[in-house]
């Protein structure tokens, strides 16, 4: 049982210095610019190069500063309270990257949105599956590109299925649209990844029935003795 125990630990310690490094906290959409390459962790998984893009011509863009940036177990949410008034266009238009767990699916939900009028807003994400866009941060993908689309009011979600790369590069396009007569306050938008288990969950999944069938059969061993 005490071999059992240090192998366990063993790998425990080592599935630790695998996923040292900066932890993904809530922040601003700044905050995680300045991550840079190095990103930040979520679990085995991790963010990174966040940046900010040239948007629609004539639409106002909105500060990383009104962005806010919550990560959770395999993804994240971007939101902001913003509002376009009547004859305005306002757009947040940012790339990342995410690597690590092979990625079997994408989804986007827009949610906590409004409008008015003839007002809208849109996320549409666009993604690169196993490579890197060009310096636009929409075209020239490397990989396999797609698109998904969520509209306030109309499709609030949208999903597809990926095959299983380990990196995807991934560009949001938030927009609120006044309209000509109405207007569009902000909202969330989240990107949720599905990715099957790394080998080590199995693994760590194993040893812990194993130590649970060695503990139990001791206890049984010494109530023998008794």
């Amino acid at each position: 049982m005490n071999r059992l125990i240090s192998l366990t630990c063993a790998i425990l310690s080592f599935v630790g210095l695998c996923s040292a490094g900066t932890v993904c906290t809530g922040g601003s959409l700044t905050s995680y610019i300045s991550l840079g390459s190095g990103g930040c962790a979520i679990g085995t998984n991790t963010l990174f190069n966040f940046t900010v893009l040239s948007g629609t011509t004539l639409a106002t863009p909105i500060a990383p500063g009104d962005i806010t940036i919550s990560p959770f177990s395999l993804g994240l949410t971007a939101a902001t309270t913003v509002t376009a008034s009547t004859g305005n266009l306002l757009e947040a238009l940012f790339t990342y990257q995410i690597a690590g767990n092979p990625y079997v699916s994408s989804s986007i939900t827009l949610a906590d949105s409004s409008q008015t009028g003839d007002g809208a807003v849109t996320d549409v994400q666009n993604f690169c599956a196993g490579g890197t866009f060009g310096p636009d941060g929409l075209s020239g993908c490397s990989g396999t590109p797609g698109t998904l689309i969520a509209l306030n009011g109309v499709n609030s979600q949208d999903s597809t299925a990926l095959g299983g790369v380990t990196l995807l590069s991934v560009t949001d396009d938030f927009t609120l649209d006044g309209g000509l007569s109405g207007s569009a306050t902000g909202g969330t938008i989240t990107d949720r990844f599905v990715a099957t288990p790394e080998p080590i969950s199995f693994l760590l999944t194993g040893l812990g029935l194993g130590l649970a069938f060695t503990f139990q059969r001791s206890i049984r061993r010494s109530c023998r003795r008794r």
